[in-house]
Formats: C-alpha cells, structure tokens, sequence
C-alpha cells in the first residue's frame, strides 16, 4: 500500500464511505487506486496504491487480483469508477446494436475470446466494446459491484464533445500508446488507439488520420494530454499547422493521474447521483 494513504487518517475521516469516491485504473502496465473526498471534508485526496510492471497478458489478471487483496481498503464499499485501459475497442452505432449482446458477439468476431469477457458503454450515438484480459470483467463485477467501468476512449470522447464551431482533435498520450478522438463539431468521426515508439509515429498517426478523414488541420482545435513531457514536444512541433493548440495537465493534489482517471473523477462530481 502506498505511503501516502494513512490508516490513521482513513479512521479520522473515511469512516463514512459516502463521503468518499473509489478511482481504479487498470492497463497492461500496472494499476493505479485513488479516493477522492467530498468537497466537505476539506480532506486531501488519497493514493491507495500505484504499482507498474512489463505490459505482457500473461499472469496479468493474477497480478492485478493480488494488487486488489493485497490492499483490502480498495474493496470497502465506496462508490467507484474502474477504468479499463485496452486497444481492444470496437465503436459500433447504437441504433444498429441496441443490445449489448450483439455488441459483444461483433467484438469476439474482430478480436477473438468470450463475449462474457466483453464490457459495453453507450455514448451518445455510439456504443463501445472492450475488453483487455479473459476473466477481468467478471473479477471486477465481483469485487466492485454496482461500479461504473469504463473505456478510456468513453471517457476522452464524452470530454471532447463540447460545443465548438470548428473541428476537434483530442490525443492523449498514454504509456506506449495515444489514444486520439476527432470530431467535426458534436459528430464523432474517430476514437481510436494507436501503438508508438517515438513522438514522430504519434505526429504522423495523427496527420495521416487528418488526411484520412479529409478534415483541414487549419481549422481543427487540437488538445494535447497524457505524458507531459511527449504531450508538450508534440504541442511545440504540431501548433503551429492548427487553428488552435492547447495542453491539459491532469493532476489530482498534485500527482500527475491518467487522463481518464481525472475525467471519471470529474465526471462524477458533475453527476452526483452516481452511486455503488
């Protein structure tokens, strides 16, 4: 368990679970766990744990299992958001799959596995389909029940559709991959992940995705998030060919967090009815 979360503190304070929000976010990387308290509190937000490994799927389900058992305040009943980081993901239109079910069985035919294995969020017009590991959906369940589970791609492209006059272009750079959302004006043209080794494979995914979807970048708004140091180079090299360039630095008392572990954070003080 990390040295910054304090049982002390946690009987002090948390003995109210309502007053506190469960942030779990899940990669091939690692795992992080953060609570968040309400404004009332005038309490300090926790690191319950943060622990990175090789990207590799196997054992990775054991290790994320252990990380969890292995801190049992996670599992205190806290309402959560769970952010599942995956470049499984498949985009489908609602009005052509309202049921999950045939959500799910598309994605099997794309990507291989279970359907069972398969988590589902519907925004806006579009569902989407992930999943990162066989039996993490169910071992989630489990553990967390009544959690909201989310992709992170949900939760960038949810952020991005703000009302503009322009087109819309959201990358945020994660560890050995950026995930880019482009939208013309409140129309969803793309969410997609990409692998990279260097800023140039990001530049390049980027502009080619541009040309692709025929959107000229000199009207295009650009937001750039995720590792700082790889976000604010491509910020410097790229912001000058758009209309506008903007950075995002998401930082929770301090600590640099995920993109989508911040935006689940907000996204549920904007919507306080949602519960676990």
């Amino acid at each position: 368990m990390s040295e910054d979360f304090n049982k002390k503190d946690y009987r002090a304070d948390a003995l109210d679970n309502g007053q506190w929000h469960l942030a779990v976010d899940i990669s091939l990387h690692g795992i992080g766990a953060w609570l968040v308290p309400d404004a009332s509190l005038g309490r300090t937000p926790k690191t319950l744990v943060r622990e990175s490994w090789q990207p590799s799927e196997d054992g990775l389900l054991r290790r994320i299992e252990d990380v969890v058992y292995d801190n049992p305040t996670i599992l205190d009943d806290y309402s959560a958001d769970i952010i599942v980081e995956s470049e499984r993901q498949l985009w489908l239109p609602a009005s052509a799959y309202p049921l999950d079910e045939d959500c799910a069985e598309i994605h099997t035919k794309v990507f291989g596995g279970h359907a069972y294995d398969v988590l589902i969020n519907e925004s806006g017009n579009e569902k989407i389909a992930f999943s990162l590991i066989p039996g993490l959906k169910s071992f989630l369940q489990r553990s967390f029940p009544g959690a909201r589970i989310w992709s992170q791609l949900t939760l960038l492209k949810e952020a991005a559709m703000t009302p503009h006059e322009s087109f819309k272009c959201v990358v945020d750079v994660r560890e050995s991959s950026a995930d880019i959302i482009l939208l013309d004006r409140s129309e969803l043209l793309c969410a997609s992940s990409h692998p990279w080794k260097s800023e140039n494979d990001i530049a390049y995914t980027l502009l080619n995705m541009l040309q692709t979807y025929g959107v000229d970048n000199t009207d295009t708004e650009i937001v750039f998030s995720g590792i700082r140091e790889i976000r604010r180079n491509l910020g410097n090299t790229l912001s000058a060919y758009f209309k506008s360039a903007d950075q995002k630095n998401h930082d929770l008392a301090g600590q640099t967090i995920p993109t989508a572990v911040f935006l689940a954070i907000n996204r549920k003080n904007n919507h306080a009815n949602n519960k676990r």
